[in-house]
């Protein structure tokens, strides 16, 4: 199972930009995005950067119904050319491997060929897209286009129709792959190969040459750029995100990089943005970090509210989902309240929180607070920590502290309402859309259950869980990712419900510096875990990219929460082989043996 499975429908990839614009949800990143200049998004699979990246297009910019549309499609400072990267066009590592090794560079001039017909035929959509946008069809004037793209870009016995270069375009790419198959098969090494043309094309070049004489022929003075909008890079050739990357640095005026990929760029890149003359932040281009952003929790309350609304109008989430009171702030501090009560309940039976609130001079047969201050930070901070012992807790023993769980199989009053949903997905549409689809299917108008709420949240971490077993990892690494994720999860556990109560329990961590304390291997099982958004960065500087994750801190997906009765919220770190420590390998004692 991929990562892409758990729910496969919703994954913007497998959507044409009418459909991402009929259902998109502005957001912050959005607005980021569409400013005049280059732009980087990082973020793991599922957070949405697909659907930002084809929301630049004519067509999914006409079928947005949104206040903020109309605006935008007048005001967009440039024509997006969305070229949707294609697994394959890394020949050396994923199409043939072994296979063309024996041919010298012959790999490397199929993976350039492949590139530059998908960003050709890119750029023919982009041209018709423009011109039925504003009105431009004339059929001299598209003859004229076409055969300067017949020039261009080699192409021979091809009617001057932008439809049928198309077409021209994947019959060459069709006949190219027949030339592999019969390199592989029916050549030596040291044999001379055919070697076309057009393998020499460059497709940057040949955009910088083709965009002026499209403006030219079809008049068009409007002052807008025109951005190459490369998504998913992570699974591009090294070469092509060495290339755009230096791009950002300096290229024509009047060429955009709109450039998305993974959390935690290669090293190799790393060198390249490090170099005498890297791109910067803030100078040559705008990093936009999906995870960072700050409307998370707004922008999935709106996917839930336009969700809701298309199969209940007229209903408010707080009404159908209800609110959640472990995060919500509504009159909760006071004597009498419901937390006021949970409180004196926990204090009862856990002899730790007893004392802890006698340290603070606070009675737990009447825990109030008179000074303001120290009573929301006080209470504020362990909140989610009291709601979730007293509901999980049974008893702790005065005489050896053991603590003796009730058994409870749902964590149906902490995993739901609204508060929840909006937090659970740490703003991955996907998985949200998901999520919400599948409760409103199995719902009355009269609202979301409490179990089904909590039936459907557990479901899903129970599938992004096996999703995570299921990582590709190679051979590289004796140990499991899903133990690690495991042994986490059971840490922080243990910090929430154990023995002990703690105001600030433990609940990120940071990956240790040295080796000695954390080997490659484990450190190589994390960043599968990054791509996937199984862990999230949760120290990241909006402005610089981010390369290495050693001594960086990360906290769990909040859909793992569920899994491992933790509340919702982000607490202090602690070393990551602390956490891990204990582990057992095969023939080891433990993982650090």
């Amino acid at each position: 199972m991929r990562i892409d499975d758990i729910y496969p429908a919703y994954n913007a990839r497998h959507l044409n930009p009418n459909e991402v614009g009929a259902s998109f949800i502005w957001s912050a990143n959005f607005e980021k995005l569409i400013q005049n200049g280059h732009s980087v998004i990082l973020g793991a699979r599922g957070c949405g950067k697909t659907t930002l990246m084809k929301m630049l297009t004519i067509p999914a910019l006409n079928s947005w119904r949104d206040k903020r549309a109309s605006k935008i499609r007048k005001s967009i400072p440039f024509y997006a050319i969305y070229i949707s990267t294609d697994i394959y066009w890394d020949v050396k590592n994923h199409t043939y491997s072994s296979q063309l090794e024996k041919f010298e560079n012959f790999d490397q001039i199929i993976s350039y060929f492949s590139v530059n017909s998908n960003v050709f035929t890119s750029l023919c959509d982009t041209f018709s897209y423009i011109i039925d946008e504003y009105e431009l069809n004339d059929e001299s004037k598209e003859i004229e286009l076409c055969k300067a793209l017949i020039e261009a870009w080699k192409l021979t016995q091809v009617i001057p129709k932008l439809v049928y270069i198309k077409e021209a375009l994947n019959k060459r790419v069709d006949e190219v792959n027949q030339l592999v198959q019969q390199v592989i098969f029916n050549y030596k090494k040291g044999d001379i190969i055919p070697h076309p043309s057009y393998f020499n094309l460059n497709f940057e070049t040949s955009v910088e040459a083709i965009i002026p004489i499209f403006e030219r022929i079809y008049n068009l003075n409007d002052g807008k750029k025109w951005a190459l909008c490369f998504d998913e890079l992570e699974f591009a050739p090294l070469w092509l995100q060495q290339k755009l990357f230096r791009s950002l640095r300096s290229r024509k005026q009047f060429l955009l990089y709109k450039l998305s990929a993974s959390p935690i760029l290669s090293l190799e890149l790393e060198k390249l943005l490090q170099s005498e003359y890297p791109a910067t932040s803030g100078n040559d281009m705008q990093i936009i970090k999906m995870w960072n952003s700050g409307d998370n929790e707004t922008f999935s309350s709106q996917i839930i509210t336009s969700l809701l609304r298309k199969k209940f109008p007229g209903k408010k989430g707080i009404d159908f989902f209800g609110s959640n009171e472990v995060y919500n702030s509504s009159n909760l501090y006071t004597k009498g309240s419901s937390f006021f009560k949970k409180i004196i309940e926990l204090a009862k039976k856990d002899p730790s929180f007893n004392d802890f609130l006698k340290d603070r001079n606070i009675d737990p047969n009447n825990p109030v607070i008179n000074d303001k201050k120290l009573k929301d930070t006080i209470f504020r901070k362990i909140k989610p920590i009291v709601y979730f012992r007293d509901f999980y807790i049974d008893e702790i023993s005065k005489n050896n502290n053991k603590v003796t769980y009730r058994s409870r199989k749902k964590g149906n009053e902490l995993f739901f309402g609204l508060e929840v949903l909006s937090k659970i997905c740490d703003g991955n549409p996907r998985w949200l859309i998901g999520i919400i689809t599948s409760i409103l299917l199995k719902s009355s108008e009269s609202g979301a259950e409490k179990n089904l709420q909590f039936d459907e949240l557990h479901s899903a971490a129970l599938r992004f869980k096996n999703v995570i077993a299921n990582i590709p990892i190679g051979n590289n690494t004796s140990y499991s990712l899903i133990d690690i994720m495991e042994k986490v999860g059971l840490y922080f556990k243990d910090q929430v419900l154990g023995e002990k109560f703690s105001m600030d329990p433990k609940g990120t961590f940071e990956v240790d510096s040295k080796e000695i304390l954390l080997t490659d291997d484990i450190i190589f099982l994390l960043e599968k875990a990054i791509s996937q958004g199984a862990i999230i960065l949760v120290d990241s500087k909006d402005d610089n990219f981010d390369f290495r994750i050693r001594g960086k801190k990360f906290k769990l997906a909040y859909l793992l929460s569920l899994l491992y009765n933790l509340p919702l919220r982000s607490y202090p770190s602690v070393k990551l082989s602390e956490c891990l420590r204990g582990i057992k390998q095969v023939n080891q004692k433990t993982l650090f043996d």
